[in-house]
């Protein structure tokens, strides 16, 4: 095996590791939240709450899924075009919150940081 070849190998389980927490945080918020043990989040009913998480534990699902997809040999039979749309959505929705976050924080610096009043 080639050294990129274990390197991208490498990246791509990195990536499916590193997903794998938020996976789990949002999976344990859905059946705590269900159980009536974790607290729903403000602004949210019960159904908003579930709802919410679920589509984000899909999210990072297929996010998993996708970074396995690009390193293991089975990836090689899915369809070219799913990958791109997967990859493509995913940056989308990195690169519009990107902005947002360092623009909240810079904004919440200069209004003497905390965030709570």
């Amino acid at each position: 095996m080639e050294r990129w070849d274990r390197v991208g190998r490498c990246a791509g389980y990195g990536a499916a590791l590193a997903v794998s927490p938020y996976l789990l945080i949002k999976v344990s918020w859905v059946v705590g939240s269900l159980l009536g043990v974790a607290p729903i989040g403000k602004g949210f009913s019960l159904a908003g709450w579930v709802l919410l998480n679920i589509v984000t534990i899909g999210m990072a699902g297929i996010g998993i899924a996708l970074a396995l997809a690009l390193v293991r040999p089975w990836g090689m039979r899915i369809p070219g075009w799913p990958v791109a749309f997967c990859a493509w959505t995913g940056a989308g929705f990195l690169v519009s919150i990107l902005p947002y976050a360092v623009l909240s924080t810079v904004l919440d610096a200069a209004h003497g940081g905390g965030g709570e009043q």
